[in-house]
């Protein structure tokens, strides 16, 4: 009889523990999978809230010779990619993180998650999840490596730059297309007659410019907008990086629908100049 009550309480033991050890891995693993979402959604939430910004520093940075050859050194940066090695640069205040990429990595990235030990938490915990990744570099499927991680945050910020371009530069439609085609040629003509050297900027990759005038040293980035609500922040935004890009020294959007409360106040902290069609023959005036 006690051999059997042995018997019986050891299973019931070994069932306990086990039963234990099954919750624990649940536990573990639901763990994992939440940091790794977490780190996912907060890595795209932080880079759609600042992608203008990221947009306008990616063309500040980039470099061309005089063939036309584009260097994009500064922005990609060169950041250390062990976890010490990276605490130590920035306690030294290295010149590694002071500009491009890596200096958003640090200064939002980093900022959000609180610490390098809980960013490179949630990235392991990412890693776990996602073990593979299709490297392009080589042309196959690799295993992710925890030194990875600024290879996936630099990914990810260009993918979101190059869809910025390919998305806010497109034609919409055909209707609105040809009905900003008119308005575009209309604020020409206004600006030829008045003088100004006029050219017309590609359909596609226009980066937020539709037209540049030239007078003397003066080279206007131009945006014209033929829309029915007043135009908000995007395009002061768009033109702000698009001056940048065509190495303009004014951003002006012309409107005929005038502009939001907010869009007055970010067009002047960026030095953009909001005015409508009827401005366009005065337009050195506006500038000065």
């Amino acid at each position: 009889m006690k051999i059997f009550i042995l018997i019986i309480f050891t299973i019931f033991l070994i069932y306990i523990i086990v039963r234990n050890y099954q919750i624990k891995k649940k536990k573990f693993k639901l763990n994992k999978a939440l940091n790794s979402n977490f780190f996912i959604q907060t890595i795209n939430y932080l880079i759609e809230e600042n992608k203008y910004n990221l947009l306008e520093e990616r063309i500040r940075l980039r470099e061309i010779d005089p063939y036309g050859n584009e260097d994009y050194k500064k922005w990609i940066g060169n950041p250390p990619l062990d976890e010490k090695a990276i605490e130590k640069n920035i306690l030294n205040g290295s010149k590694r993180f002071k500009e491009g990429i890596p200096y958003f990595w640090e200064k939002v990235i980093l900022k959000k998650f609180g610490s390098i030990e809980l960013f490179f938490e949630k990235w392991r915990s990412y890693c776990d999840i996602n073990p593979t990744i299709d490297d392009e570099i080589i042309g196959s499927i690799r295993k992710l490596e925890t030194e990875d991680w600024f290879v996936f945050i630099a990914s990810q910020i260009e993918k979101s730059c190059l869809n910025l371009i390919e998305r806010n530069y497109s034609n919409k439609n055909k209707e609105n297309y040809k009905k900003g085609i008119r308005f575009e040629n209309h604020c020409m003509e206004i600006l030829k007659q008045n003088g100004w050297e006029v050219k017309e900027t590609p359909n596609t990759g226009d980066q937020g410019v539709d037209i540049i005038a030239s007078i003397n040293d003066l080279r206007i980035c131009i945006q014209c907008k033929d829309h029915e609500k007043a135009i908000g922040n995007k395009a002061v935004q768009e033109i702000s990086a698009g001056k940048l890009f065509w190495k303009g020294t004014h951003a002006i959007i012309v409107s005929k629908s005038g502009f939001t409360k907010s869009a007055q106040q970010l067009a002047k902290s960026n030095k953009v100049k909001l005015i409508n069609e009827y401005q366009l023959k005065d337009l050195e005036k506006f500038i000065a």
